[in-house]
């Protein structure tokens, strides 16, 4: 009897934002309680409301349907875990920021992307990442530090997830590969506007790769069929 081939991830490209909080260049194992041994790859995109409009157009309908999922999964639970549990809790798709001072949106939103780094297949064969970077015109580069403030794309792909044990759904977006327009090696944070988009002709790391990626030049567009860029 043929078996039924699997879906194939869709595969998304951000607008350019501000990396936040990047862990690119080496995993994150965390701290203490939080310490985890597979490391996490992951970046937070800063965009404003305008400049994710694209991309949540793409993702709004996947997140709905991600939580109705989570509805009915949560309604298949035994009645004692319901009970304990109340109701479904949703993580939201992004986070509004607000001014520390007026405590008024800020007009900015940011999107968490992660993956893991390292892990075991299924059949128990250990397995390690490197995360894929790319210039501003498309070529594989090897930077030593990206930092806040970094002015990039990420490319992710989107998946509904339900946690039984405690109730929570939403939509994972899976960390892929980043490209870099304009590096920063400093800290984690800072508003777009203290760095800048007005540079034009892109970051291109001296020591990069000849090598393509599913990023497109910044002249022209090379995206594949099967990827949604916005």
């Amino acid at each position: 009897m043929a078996t039924e081939k699997k879906a194939k991830a869709v595969r998304y490209t951000s607008p350019k934002g501000v990396f936040v909080y990047p862990y690119l260049v080496k995993p994150d194992f965390g701290q203490g309680q939080f310490a985890n041994t597979t490391g996490i790859y992951k970046v937070n995109l800063r965009l404003t409301e305008e400049e994710a409009a694209p991309m949540l157009a793409k993702l709004q309908p996947l997140f709905d349907a991600a939580v109705q999922e989570g509805e009915q999964k949560f309604a298949g639970l035994k009645v004692e875990a319901r009970k304990k549990l109340k109701s479904l809790t949703v993580t939201e798709l992004f986070d509004v920021e607000y001014d520390k001072e007026t405590e008024e949106p800020t007009g900015t939103i940011v999107f968490k992307f992660s993956t893991k780094a390292s892990g075991k297949n299924a059949k128990g064969e250990a397995w390690n990442r490197s995360m894929p970077l790319f210039s501003a015109s498309g070529k594989a580069i090897k930077p030593t530090m990206v930092g806040g403030g970094t002015i990039g794309k990420v490319s992710f792909e989107a998946s509904p997830y339900f946690v039984p044990a405690t109730g929570v759904a939403g939509l994972k977006l899976y960390l892929v590969g980043a490209q870099i327009l304009e590096l920063s090696e400093g800290g984690s944070g800072g508003s777009a506007d203290s760095y800048g988009f007005g540079a034009e002709e892109g970051y291109d790391d001296p020591s990069e790769a000849e090598e393509s990626s599913d990023f497109s030049d910044e002249s022209g567009d090379s995206t594949p069929d099967d990827e949604d860029n916005f």
